[in-house]
């Protein structure tokens, strides 16, 4: 799968924004298996949202579900470098960052 840079969509570079920031997420799996990140806010760094391809737990999310939030963006486009650098594709933007290793649990939200 394939990331879709849209440079003049406020969303997209904020999205930019955070993928750069990756080397600062937290990284686990879910129960089904799938890559979850703890991606910082940018309005606070010490609060994290749960983070997949397909879903995250900001309010953004949450009230436009229809469209990704940049931090689902940033997550994509975060997996696409890190598969095109593990591939040696010469279409990588630019480095990828580092992915750092922490204690994240993910557990199923219940109200």
């Amino acid at each position: 799968m394939s990331v879709t840079i849209n440079a003049d969509d406020p969303r997209t570079i904020r999205a930019i924004e955070i993928a750069a920031e990756a080397d600062h997420w937290l990284s686990g799996r879910n129960p089904q298996g799938e890559d979850v990140f703890g991606v910082p806010s940018q309005h606070d760094p010490r609060h994290y949202y749960i983070v997949t391809r397909a879903t995250c737990d900001c309010p953004d999310f949450r009230n436009h579900g229809t469209e990704p939030c940049k931090h689902v963006l940033a997550v994509r486009l975060h997996e696409e470098l890190l598969r095109a650098e593990r591939s040696g594709s010469s279409r990588q933007p630019a480095p990828a960052p580092a992915r750092r290793r922490g204690h994240l649990s993910v557990v199923p939200h219940t109200s």
